[in-house]
């Protein structure tokens, strides 16, 4: 099973980063300003789909169902962080950080301070993990 973190700076503003983590079961990004987490969406699942959303605690992170995933939700696992590209942008009205997330060279996801969970293209429906970008 291979595993994979890296936290990424924003470009603009050293308070903010963006932490991926894949556990070889599945892949997040959390964004951070300073040591707090703002923001969370899921990226991708490495182990097959559960059928439904059945949750324990101790389950965490959690698998997104295949209820949620878009028929094009499989991707193959980072493997180093030259495959991921990040897009930070501010609001110009209200300051709000947020981050689009490629892998690869193809956006995934977007997380933006607030967002728990952010926005994804490899999810079908609204779920608690990702919500349809």
């Amino acid at each position: 099973m291979s595993t994979f973190t890296t936290q990424i700076p924003c470009e603009f503003d050293i308070h903010y980063s963006l932490l991926i983590k894949d556990d070889g079961r599945v892949a997040y990004a959390y964004l951070h300003e300073d040591e707090d987490v703002i923001g969370d969406v899921w990226l991708y699942n490495v182990q097959e789909a559960p059928q439904t959303s059945f949750w324990l605690p101790e389950d965490m992170p959690f698998l997104n169902p295949k209820e949620y995933l878009s028929k094009d939700a499989q991707i193959k696992p980072i493997a180093h962080q030259g495959e991921i590209r990040c897009e930070w942008t501010e609001s110009k009205d209200d300051g709000l950080v947020e981050v689009g997330i490629y892998i690869r060279d193809r956006f995934i996801a977007s997380v933006a301070a607030g967002s728990k969970p952010g926005w994804s293209v490899l999810v079908c429906k609204d779920g608690p993990l990702a919500y349809v970008y």
